[in-house]
């Protein structure tokens, strides 16, 4: 096996990618660990604690031991431009045996930092980690779960993330959930139900859950539902959230509801949804007839007047949670689903 290249003398490990973030500084830390025999010769710096000047005397400063001496810093990109250029300055005549290495979240193109990164060691010195689309999320999740030697289908990634959530921000808590089911399927292949078993669900998929719950009637698995969100107490979930959520869930299966025959298709551009979105509407409305539909608005009507000028939650109410709100919905699904 041949050697690994020396070490550059600057790294700008970037992105919003955390968890491949916090990977690459793992490696680069452990490089030099391997190298030197310990770490002795890594000091770590964080720039939410410590300044540049801090840093540029760590490296006047004689290492411990000999090989390859880290100075690492952490969240730079909360330093302003000023403090970082001390460090961009350094680059100009940096340290022999010294890698400086910068790790944040961005660093745009004429930020003086990387400017004077890819001026010393060229552009194989950026090492960029950003997350990828929301379309791109199944290829991320299938590629981590490889990572994880997780095989795992395109279909089982999009109901991974029909669960756990969609979006490129929640990287950091879907890479937790995959190694849950890592270690529970034990190297065999990942489905639906193995997911179900172990993945903790995302507050918005509940949400949806909720509204498929209301749809088919099912009054035992909506309140399960509306407890668990309640439950995780997620801001973005409150009283009013849900109380939106069933307006507009009504509001669509009164709107499938007028369609007559329609197939998924044309229902889905008629509704201005996903086409699965449409297909399980289609099939909810059976469930609401006019009668049933105008038990749910005036249901809603009652809870929308006890819910009005009130705010979601405040620090006044008990535990930070408006549990008033929650009781006026509950007896709105309650009327719903009567």
């Amino acid at each position: 096996m041949s050697e690994p290249a020396p070490l550059k003398p600057a790294y700008l490990i970037v992105g919003n990618d955390r968890p491949k973030v916090r990977r690459a500084v793992a490696r680069l830390k452990r490089r030099v660990a391997d190298d030197t025999g310990g770490d002795l010769n890594i000091n770590v710096f964080d720039a939410d604690v410590h300044s540049p000047e801090a840093v540029l005397e760590a490296a006047s400063t004689p290492g411990f031991t000999l090989g390859t001496r880290l100075l690492l810093v952490l969240n730079a990109h909360r330093w302003k431009a000023k403090p970082r250029q001390l460090l961009a300055a350094y680059l100009s005549d940096p340290m022999p045996d010294t890698c400086l290495a910068v790790e944040g979240e961005s660093f745009t193109e004429a930020d003086a930092l990387r400017k004077a990164v890819v001026k010393l060691v060229g552009r194989d010195g950026i090492l960029s980690y950003d997350l990828p689309k929301k379309y791109e999320m199944a290829g991320w999740v299938r590629e981590r779960a490889r990572a994880m030697r997780l095989p795992m289908s395109g279909a089982v990634a999009k109901h991974f993330l029909d669960v756990c959530g969609q979006e490129p921000g929640q990287a950091e808590r879907l890479e937790r959930e995959l190694e849950k089911l890592a270690v529970y399927c034990r190297g065999d292949e990942a489905t639906d139900e193995a997911i179900g078993q172990v993945c903790v669900p995302d507050d918005e998929a509940r949400i949806f859950d909720l509204m498929d719950a209301v749809g088919h009637r099912d009054r035992t698995r909506a309140f399960a539902l509306l407890e668990t969100i309640f439950a995780s107490g997620d801001s973005r979930n409150d009283a009013n959230a849900v109380f939106f959520s069933l307006v507009r869930h009504v509001r669509m299966l009164e709107a499938a509801s007028q369609l007559g025959e329609s197939d998924q298709s044309t229902a889905a551009k008629q509704l201005g949804v996903h086409p699965f979105a449409a297909k399980k509407l289609l099939d909810q409305r059976r469930q609401y007839d006019r009668r049933r539909l105008a038990r749910a608005y005036g249901a809603l009507a009652v809870a929308e007047t006890g819910l009005r000028g009130r705010a979601p939650a405040t620090l006044e109410s008990a535990g930070g949670v408006n549990h008033s709100d929650r009781l006026v919905v509950e007896l709105a699904l309650a009327r719903m689903l009567s």
